[in-house]
């Protein structure tokens, strides 16, 4: 490789090496707006039913209440209601009302749905004495068998706990619970968990 050779190869190299250092605009994807929106507390969940027959099979909601492994309220164990799945899909959507209020909204299809208000109870700063409200929104793994009318979860939204050794409330913990939620730090010390999902039925 001769002098002139060498040169023009070392240039070239400065070239894409100042090539790589720069920038450019880029536009904002609808994955950008969704963690802008998880981040305000809005969160859409959804199953897929499309290998189920259409029309053959009554869809039901179910919101339970759990505190620190134990499950102490099933809010929609009498829900005389059941929706057919004329859909393929299902959707539970949440979203903040106040500061200690959210909607649960479950869409069956584009015109039924069912809403529902609930609260959000603060969890006290023993080391303080001060009161912090943070929930945090995680899926299930959607498990491929299911049997009729027996809860398939959609999504846990949990409250953080008081962790005394570290003296700060957390809500630190897997991205998604499988069987064996239970087990979880979540489940076994939040005190205040909602549980979303649905219940089916052949017709």
């Amino acid at each position: 490789m001769n002098k002139k050779t060498i040169i023009t190869f070392m240039l070239a190299l400065v070239w894409v090496a100042g090539q790589a250092q720069e920038i450019g605009r880029a536009e904002a994807t609808a994955t950008d707006y969704i963690k802008l929106l998880n981040k305000q507390g809005y969160h859409v969940l959804a199953l897929d039913l499309s290998k189920l027959e259409k029309d053959k099979y009554l869809l039901s909601p179910v919101i339970q209440i759990w505190s620190k492994g134990k499950m102490e309220q099933n809010l929609l164990e009498d829900f005389g209601i059941a929706y057919t799945n004329s859909a393929p899909k299902v959707t539970v959507g949440l979203m903040p009302k106040t500061d200690s209020l959210f909607t649960c909204n479950f869409q069956f299809d584009d015109v039924c749905g069912f809403t529902w208000n609930l609260p959000m109870p603060s969890v006290k700063n023993e080391d303080d004495g001060s009161e912090y409200t943070h929930y945090v929104c995680r899926p299930f793994v959607v498990q491929s068998e299911w049997k009729e009318n027996e809860v398939i979860p959609v999504a846990a939204y949990s409250s953080s706990w008081y962790d005394p050794e570290d003296k700060i409330c957390r809500n630190c913990d897997d991205l998604e619970f499988d069987r064996d939620f239970l087990k979880s730090a979540t489940f076994h010390y939040s005190p205040c968990i909602y549980v979303f999902g649905i219940t089916i039925k052949k017709m």
